[in-house]
């Protein structure tokens, strides 16, 4: 989280450009920010002479149904675009965390999403084009309105994760899917890790189409959703459970208001401001592992802890809770194990000094150059997020 008293709240993209171009030409750093969900995120709180919101650019929503896309701007909730859209039987199918609240620039900004990730991906799957604002306050525009667009390079996905430190997003364009008619959850409980990653693995390789295969745990559960047609989702469970008898393990099939609970309570552990948050991406293969090396450290120092995560993809969410001083210990020794199996480990929520003593991206490989060319490229003067960005650019 940034240190300034100084919010500017421009009521319209130019205002916003005009804004950054004096700042630049000042000398003074700028944090993007959309509802402040993910301030906490990202490395060290550094000093920040304004923090520029787009909260006020919030409309208008540009919905063009016949080609199943939409321009939105950055200010925008997830939760009132997918209102607007659902009208016309269509939807952005992302999920993160605190969806009514979190904003379409920060959505993209951290390249968040939740369990539909599984089938629907990220938002860097799902951007066609996006407007800006760079450093110097010029405007600028990649990509563009319709889904087959080839030409120039890619800056949409480039932007996507960069946590605002190249340019500040005023607008999205995204690709976006018919509202689905109906949906089945099938729910599966675990005292084995192994049993869990191993059924997991089974379903996403056998003939269906899950939009989540979400598990949480201790004590584990994996939860698989299928939204499409009522029949199509009533054969996709009846398949599921079919599946997790062969692994003998019990099923219960939720749907309608059961199921909508089901999602809204399944991760809520995670949205505890406390403790320490880290995202782990391992190969699929090794989640069951990797699960295992978590709750020997966790055991080891007796910190309690819970996770969540897109089991299938290998994309994991650990919240250590109780005895903060021993959570560098576990962070360090979690992530030699995960870098060692080439995975990735990126703290995005905990105490500062955790923090400066683990570092927040670990290895980040050889690509760290290219990053700084790029940063030094849109932003010379670092102006925006300094030392926020990817790898601390």
């Amino acid at each position: 989280m940034a240190d300034s008293e100084v919010v500017l709240e421009p009521p319209d993209a130019s205002a916003l450009a005009s804004m950054l171009q004096t700042a630049n030409a000042n000398g003074q750093t700028v944090l993007p920010r959309g509802s402040g969900t993910k301030l906490m995120w990202g490395p060290v709180s550094t000093p920040i002479d304004a923090v520029l919101s787009t909260r006020r650019l919030a409309t208008p929503i540009d919905h063009r149904p016949g080609d199943l896309t939409a321009t939105i701007p950055a200010g925008a909730t997830l939760a009132a675009v997918n209102e607007l859209l659902g009208r016309g039987g269509q939807w952005l199918p992302l999920d993160p965390q605190v969806s009514s609240e979190a904003t379409i620039g920060g959505i993209v900004a951290f390249n968040d999403s939740g369990p539909r990730r599984h089938r629907h991906g990220t938002p860097r799957d799902l951007i066609i084009g996006v407007e800006m604002a760079l450093a110097d306050g010029r405007a600028a525009k990649a990509g563009g309105r319709v889904v087959k667009n080839v030409a120039g390079y890619d800056l949409s996905r480039l932007l996507c994760g960069s946590l605002g430190s190249l340019a500040v997003i005023t607008s999205a364009t995204f690709k976006l899917a018919p509202l689905p008619p109906a949906s089945r959850t099938v729910v599966t409980a675990t005292t084995n890790v192994e049993t869990l990653t191993d059924l997991a693995l089974a379903i996403a390789a056998a003939p269906l189409a899950p939009s989540a295969l979400e598990m949480e745990g201790p004590p584990y559960r994996l939860a698989i959703r299928y939204e499409t047609t009522e029949t199509a989702a009533e054969r996709q469970a009846h398949a599921t459970c079919a599946i997790c008898d062969r692994f003998n393990v019990g099923t219960e099939t939720c749907d309608a208001e059961r199921e909508d609970q089901l999602w809204l309570t399944l991760g809520s552990r995670m949205q505890n401001t406390g403790g320490t948050l880290v995202k782990m991406s391992v190969l699929p293969t090794l989640v069951g592992e990797t699960l295992r090396t978590i709750e020997h450290l966790a055991a080891k120092v007796e910190v309690e802890y819970v996770t969540i995560g897109r089991v299938a993809l290998g994309v994991l969410f650990v919240r250590l809770g109780s005895k903060p001083q021993a959570h560098s210990d576990i962070v360090i020794s979690l992530r030699r194990d995960v870098e060692a199996k080439g995975g990735s480990l990126v703290v995005l929520h905990g105490a500062d000094a955790l923090k400066r003593q683990v570092g927040t991206w670990g290895n980040v490989g050889s690509s760290l150059p290219l990053m700084r060319a790029v940063k030094a490229r849109f932003d010379p003067a670092g102006t925006l997020s300094p030392g926020r960005g990817p790898g601390g650019i």
